[in-house]
């Protein structure tokens, strides 16, 4: 339990109500009960269901409820208060005697590894991380300090790892990049792939998601990138600070995005293609060329927006504009047989 105006003093906000109302935890505001508190983003909501015991609401809301908290960013507010409620647990507080660690590997203070993980020759982790179950890390790998990795992540060898990087199960960091040339038969034939991956601090890596190594460069990750699940990177790609991408995604090799970009789910992007920081990439967004300025596109092959949505609107009644072409070709033929 905690009162309204410890919570206030968490979340930076100003109070209107009772400071000494007890609050025991969060929830969303169709659920949260006379003991919780929620937060409305907007002032559209219909109050007469609602029965949390205090909301968080931003500054300028127009909101009358019996206890509010006023704040510039309720969803950052509400995800302190998230943390504050729910502590991350730690998976477990040791080495599993069961895990399988290189003599020449170094294992920094307040690392925990769990049951039948790999740790191979060299390689460092930092302070504090902790390695769940049946984790595979190669040979010459650098974790840095607080990184969270969940089970059956593989990360293959050579790769860099910021700090307080989170790793969600399954995913694949380092697998050989997707590069083939061609006899003149038409035989496909491996390009060896020797270079690695780089992910900076902050960054969050998606279940399942594969982040391939470069030929001979670097794949890159910058500071607060967020991967979302299933997501394909290709070798050499670069992708700037606080870039997010959504779930099914797939980057194809040596394509530079750049910074707080904004990507939906099962966008693909050709090789070799730049994108400039600011950009928005609708869903399902096939991007084709270069996006040399802050814009939003959508479609496939890529279209600004509103363009797209004008093509959409043509799309979508095409049924409609051939049969008045049908019509008008059959006055036509009306006029021209008299």
């Amino acid at each position: 339990m905690i009162k309204l105006k410890e919570i206030n003093r968490i979340i930076n906000g100003k109070l209107n109500g009772d400071p000494e109302y007890l609050i025991h935890s969060v929830n969303s505001i169709s659920k949260a009960n006379q003991k919780e508190i929620s937060f409305a983003a907007k002032d559209n909501i219909k109050l007469e269901k609602v029965i949390a015991g205090a909301l968080i609401v931003k500054e300028d809301s127009h909101i009358t409820y019996s206890n509010l908290i006023y704040v510039k960013e309720p969803y950052l507010a509400f995800a302190k208060l998230l943390e504050y409620f729910f502590p991350h647990k730690r998976f477990n507080e040791i080495i599993s005697k069961t895990a399988h660690i290189s003599k020449t590997a170094h294992i920094s203070k307040g690392v925990t590894i769990g049951a039948f993980s790999y740790i191979g020759d060299n390689t460092t982790i930092g302070c504090n991380t902790e390695i769940h179950s049946g984790v595979k890390v190669y040979d010459n790998v650098k974790i840095g300090k607080n990184c969270i990795i969940y089970s059956n992540v593989v990360i293959r060898e050579d790769i860099e790892i910021g700090n307080d990087v989170t790793i969600q199960p399954g995913a694949v960091i380092g697998a050989d990049g997707f590069g083939f040339t061609r006899l003149s038969n038409g035989q496909p034939v491996k390009i060896p792939q020797k270079g690695k991956v780089v992910i900076g601090n902050n960054c969050e890596i998606g279940a399942n998601t594969c982040i391939d190594r470069s030929t001979i460069e670097e794949t890159i990750l910058n500071d607060y990138v967020k991967l979302d699940n299933l997501i394909q990177i290709g070798h050499n790609v670069k992708i700037g600070r606080a870039t997010a991408i959504s779930a099914l995604s797939g980057i194809s090799g040596s394509v530079d995005i750049g910074e707080n970009v904004i990507m939906g789910g099962q966008v693909g992007i050709a090789d070799h293609i730049k994108i400039a920081d600011g950009v928005m990439i609708a869903a399902r967004c096939g991007v084709s060329g270069n996006i040399k300025n802050k814009t939003i596109i959508a479609g496939s092959p890529h279209q600004e927006i509103t363009k797209w949505r004008k093509s959409f609107v043509i799309y979508r009644n095409i049924e409609k504009y051939i049969e008045k072409i049908k019509i008008l070709e059959n006055k036509i033929k009306e006029l021209e047989e008299k």
